[in-house]
């Protein structure tokens, strides 16, 4: 138990020690290509949000109201 103990505390030194080298790293070209990644990443994700919302609004769930009527109305 003592082991794991001792195994558990140094992976976490080492955690933060390279969570620490990450942070004081000064280079900005890695933050920026990261950073322009996710937002390209976002604008896809709405655009195609907006396409499902569309389609689904305009065909799929008039088409749904319409069987649905048809079997009980």
């Amino acid at each position: 138990m003592r082991k794991a103990v001792q195994t558990l505390k140094a992976r976490a030194a080492c955690a933060a020690a390279r969570t620490r080298n990450i942070l004081h790293n000064e280079a900005g070209d890695f933050y920026i290509s990261d950073g322009v990644k996710i937002i390209i990443a976002v604008v896809l994700g709405a655009l195609l949000l907006a396409a499902l919302t569309l389609i689904f609004n305009d065909t799929v769930i008039p088409r749904i109201t319409r069987e649905i009527e048809g079997l009980f109305g």
